[in-house]
């Protein structure tokens, strides 16, 4: 089954203006006694990386919603810690008949900072969480539309090896849709392990009056970092 464009339109809109916003905040950040021209560069790196990081997700999504296994985007980022990897979390379904577990792909970006306050943005099981002045919360949940009668799941997976990029310049990143899977679920159960943010984002986005009929996409991407 392949999915229509309309698939996780909402998803898009909404976390670009969510990007958007955060720009915003960081931009507008002030500190004391720090110099003024050093603070306004980390300023404007800032709002440059949340909307580079906009349309790396952008770019992602772009290849489920509307592209074919062996299309690829490719996006730059500014200079910075980027890593990509396999997520804490563990997403469980289930149903009466079979059970499923996947381990979502997970891409950290973050520069660094001498005056600013660092982040980090992430891309994790789906969602996007923001990391900043130690607290951590989720800034977009999961991919999750509507199919028909059905939830659809998105679930994002790396099918390339681990990497870390630490660079002084831009990093330029290649993404590559190896394969789109699908698998139904007749009343689903879904469950995440292993980061309690995650999971309680899960459980309030899945907070329905009992189990769901649950389509999981699950999108192999092989990704490229230099």
């Amino acid at each position: 089954m392949h999915p229509s464009a309309d698939d996780g339109l909402s998803e898009v809109v909404g976390f670009i203006c969510i990007l958007a916003l955060i720009a915003v905040v960081f931009s507008i950040w002030a500190a004391g006694g720090v110099p003024a021209e050093e603070l306004q560069k980390e300023r404007d790196i800032t709002a440059a990386a949340a909307v580079q990081f906009s349309d790396m997700k952008l770019a992602m999504d772009l290849l489920w919603i509307a592209g074919e296994p062996g299309d690829a985007r490719s996006v730059m980022i500014d200079a910075g810690t980027l890593s990509i990897g396999i997520s804490d979390a563990a997403i469980h379904v289930s149903d009466n008949e079979s059970a499923s577990s996947y381990s979502p792909l997970r891409l950290s970006y973050g520069p660094e900072f001498r005056y600013a306050e660092r982040f980090v943005l992430s891309s994790d099981c789906g969602a996007v969480t923001l990391l900043t002045g130690g607290t951590r919360s989720v800034i977009l949940p999961p991919s999750v539309a509507r199919r028909g009668g059905d939830v659809c799941l998105t679930i994002p997976v790396l099918a390339s090896p681990a990497v870390e990029v630490s660079k002084t310049d831009p990093i330029l990143l290649r993404f590559c849709v190896k394969n789109i899977r699908e698998r139904r679920f007749v009343n689903a159960s879904v469950s995440v392990a292993g980061d309690p943010l995650l999971g309680k984002m899960f459980v309030q986005t899945f907070d329905t009056a009992g189990p769901v009929n649950l389509t999981v996409r699950e999108v192999l991407y092989r990704i490229e970092a230099a």
